[in-house]
């Protein structure tokens, strides 16, 4: 098996606990609408029951309808609040410096908007080559072509790629691009469950993964 030179990441629930500030931006969004506030545990169970979920069909599943105003508003004035409380999981920081000065070379496959900006609210940026978002593909995940329009931007070969991710549609994107994932148990997912969905490694914490380099 050949060695293992790069790193792509997902980031939602593999990098960072969304849910947080998905729970403070439903609720800007329910008080600015009046809707019923909701909480951490309504926001998660929403969220992980939807494949790459959407604003659309996260907000659906919490209010039973959706009204486009809604994202209007998150655009405008909400986005900043929920960027603030974002903060990367145990270990996350640790990791990718760890990975950047073992001379891995890191990039990001997300289906987010503009990944890229986000890195740069964590104060990431600087470690990662290549940050990939739905604006850049024609399909998002479970198609590969994020990654391996990442894997395009890095200069990298699959079989030296490793995916970090939490989800089933990360899981058929890496096994389409033909680079190895390893499954984070953060997206609501059992370790057993990737592994049976084809997981090469799973793993609880972020620093699990420098073993693989």
């Amino acid at each position: 098996m050949s060695e293992l030179k790069n790193c792509l990441f997902d980031f939602d629930m593999t990098l960072v606990d969304s849910i947080k500030p998905l729970v403070i931006s439903a609720n800007l969004i329910a008080n600015e609408f009046g809707l019923p506030e909701v909480d951490y545990d309504k926001v998660y169970r929403a969220e992980v029951s939807v494949p790459n979920c959407t604003f659309e069909a996260l907000w659906q599943n919490l209010w039973g309808f959706y009204d486009p105003a809604w994202f209007k508003a998150y655009v405008d004035r909400f986005t900043d609040a929920e960027y603030r409380a974002m903060d990367l999981f145990e270990g996350g920081r640790e990791t990718i410096e760890t990975l950047f000065l073992k001379g891995v070379t890191l990039g990001l496959a997300s289906n987010r908007d503009y990944p890229a900006k986000i890195l740069k609210v964590l104060g990431i940026d600087n470690f990662f080559r290549a940050a990939v978002g739905q604006f850049d593909v024609k399909r998002v995940k479970p198609y590969p072509d994020m990654l391996l329009k990442a894997m395009e931007l890095l200069g990298a070969e699959a079989q030296n790629t490793l995916y970090v991710c939490d989800s089933k549609g990360d899981l058929l994107a890496a096994a389409a691009a033909g680079v190895r994932a390893f499954a984070m148990s953060t997206g609501g997912h059992s370790k057993e469950e990737m592994s049976s969905l084809g997981a090469w490694r799973v793993g609880d914490r972020l620093a699990e993964v420098i073993d693989c380099f």
